[in-house]
């Protein structure tokens, strides 16, 4: 396995092509041997939130970095203004908490983790510029934010001598999500990655295998959401699909349905194992490349990405 690299714009070195999450690191033990295994493996994204675990995702990643940074520190991609705080003057607060947690003067990416469509774009872009002239912020962008927003803060961005969304991270997956896990959670779609791609937006999809659907585990097993968000008639054609394209491949079903996010190139899917072994099983991913003819047979429908 070789990890492959991609540039976020905004962020002055390459970044590796998945993600690894931090929303389930809630303890030191259990987080460290999983980071020493990607950072070892060539990973250097981490991907972590203001909300997650209370702020203890944060907690133990600032512990992990104060003990172990590796000879060259991760890049940082942090999130804030979560509901029921989701206004452009909590980022101010947010974010300066969540660096004392992370034991960091700056975040490399710094995500709007909701939208509050009644916010004009201006003022949250005003607050973002602010803290990238404040040196605590490199770029930023939005989570669970339509793409028409997301041109529209560009564009503001641009006309007041701003840098505008470098990234944005939207559900993308093989399996198209039914309803949304979460209440204001919003799905790319092939039109959001084009548009993206042109633009020189970093699309860093949440749930990129969809919650454990393209495993081989019992679903009832598994997060009850992803059944109630994934489990569709279309979506199992989809599985149905990846799991022959594995089969001929001699690979496993999830690893295909990885691969087809990374197939488009302005993608950095996150991931979220739970230890090493499953990290190490996701990451063969990046030992699989589609071919046009392979994206169109996992679609089912012609289309080719």
């Amino acid at each position: 396995m070789t990890m492959e690299y991609g540039k976020i714009a905004g962020v002055d070195r390459e970044v590796s092509r998945i993600t690894l999450g931090t929303s389930g690191m809630r303890t030191y033990e259990k987080a460290a041997p999983l980071l020493e295994h990607f950072f070892g493996q060539g990973g250097n994204l981490l991907d972590t939130a203001f909300a997650y675990g209370g702020g203890v995702c944060e907690e133990v990643l600032g512990t992990w970095l104060a003990r172990n940074t590796p000879d060259e520190p991760p890049v940082i991609i942090a999130k804030g203004a979560h509901p029921p705080k989701c206004a452009p003057e909590t980022i101010t607060e947010e974010l300066s908490i969540s660096l004392e947690r992370l034991g960091v003067q700056c975040v490399d990416v710094y995500l709007l983790h909701r939208d509050d469509e009644q916010v004009p774009v201006g003022e949250w872009v005003d607050a973002l510029e602010a803290e990238v002239r404040a040196g605590r912020i490199g770029a930023y962008g939005g989570s669970n934010w339509r793409r028409a927003r997301v041109e529209e803060a560009t564009a503001y961005a641009r006309s007041t001598g701003g840098q505008g969304f470098a990234a944005v991270s939207n559900h993308f997956a093989l399996a198209e999500m039914a309803e949304p896990l979460y209440p204001g959670c919003i799905a790319a779609d092939e039109d959001d990655l084009a548009w993206f791609a042109r633009n020189d937006v970093a699309l860093i999809p949440w749930s990129s295998q969809a919650r454990g659907f393209f495993s081989s585990v019992d679903p009832g097993l598994l997060d009850p959401n992803m059944v109630r968000c994934w489990d569709t008639p279309a979506n199992r054609g989809r599985r149905e699909r990846a799991q022959r394209l594995a089969a001929r491949l001699g690979v496993e079903t999830i690893n295909v349905a990885l691969a087809y996010v990374l197939a488009h190139p302005a993608a950095f899917p996150i991931i979220g194992p739970r230890d090493p072994a499953e990290a190490a099983i996701a990451l063969g991913a990046l030992n699989i490349e589609l071919d046009a003819a392979a994206l169109a047979e996992l679609n089912g429908d012609g289309r080719l990405g």
